[in-house]
């Protein structure tokens, strides 16, 4: 992977590592500005780049999952902190903890530090370090109409897909796109000829956590034939922009917690938020480098 992220013009002390999975720790601006540089405006070799937004939920999936893993740490081209907690054990990493002789001392240290960042984080103060999906996929989408290439959208709830592409269109000048329900309605291969006859270069695909990650590296040779030069998956963000799903309000996105937001709008996803104390957990007991 550091190879691809070389080419594509990463900076490598930008990227740092949780549990063997390389984040890309840089801001919006400069997420935008490597996208620009390696896709929109250069190296036309007809080569696609995958771009995964990666949050707790996910970290904790692929140490279940090591397939999972193997797509996120050396199948993705570019992996963006669309997650608080992420910002969290970053900053924990920071701190020295090998002076530390026994483990208990290192839990209390970690659990002390960690509640002084997350306060930290409560206050807005790491809230550039968030690179957040949903923004993304609007970045993107602005872009590529500068550039004249038609985006595909791909899964959501119904007919998301077709109204999140009418809304951009209301909203992005000469913004031009293609859609399909996808699963279950269409077979992979009909997804994928729906594609390629749209011409579109840019895909984003919304078949929810993991499952659309698993379906863009299964497809991904296949996609790059088809002309798409961009595919990231998108998750719930396609149902915020087709008016299916509310956004949390700004100030809940700026201190990182759209996720206790969509909690609250569904309470029926509190089993996939218990994701985030498993998470907190494992980075509390994680081993220390000596």
């Amino acid at each position: 992977m550091k190879k691809r992220i070389d080419k594509s013009g990463i900076v490598s002390d930008k990227i740092w590592k949780i549990f063997d999975i390389p984040i890309f720790g840089g801001s919006s601006d400069e997420v935008l500005k490597i996208l620009k540089r390696s896709i929109f405006m250069g190296h036309e070799d007809g080569s696609i780049k995958f771009v995964a937004t990666i949050n707790p939920e996910f970290v904790i999936a692929s140490i279940k999952d090591k397939n999972f893993k193997k797509i996120l740490k050396k199948k993705t081209d570019l992996n963006v902190c669309d997650g608080i907690g992420l910002v969290w054990a970053k900053q924990l990493q920071i701190f020295n903890f090998k002076f530390l002789i026994f483990k208990p001392f290192i839990f209390l240290w970690r659990l002390l530090v960690g509640f002084w960042v997350g306060v930290s984080i409560l206050m807005g103060k790491y809230s550039d370090r968030i690179v957040a999906g949903s923004s993304l996929m609007k970045d993107i989408c602005i872009l590529a109409a500068k550039k004249k290439w038609k985006v595909f959208f791909l899964g959501g709830w119904g007919d998301g897909a077709e109204k999140t592409g009418t809304n951009f269109q209301f909203s992005i000048f000469n913004f031009q796109f293609g859609s399909c329900e996808g699963r279950p309605k269409f077979s992979d291969d009909e997804v994928l000829e729906k594609i390629k006859e749209s011409k579109a270069k840019v895909l984003f695909v919304a078949y929810g956590m993991k499952k659309q990650e698993e379906w863009i590296d299964k497809n991904l040779k296949k996609l790059e034939k088809a002309g798409v030069r961009l595919v990231m998956g998108v998750g719930r963000s396609m149902d915020y922009y087709s008016g299916d799903l509310k956004r949390a309000p700004k100030v809940m996105r700026k201190t990182g917690l759209e996720w206790l937001y969509s909690l609250y709008k569904e309470p029926k996803r509190w089993k996939r938020q218990l994701a985030l104390p498993k998470f907190i957990w494992k980075v509390l007991t994680m081993k220390v480098e000596r």
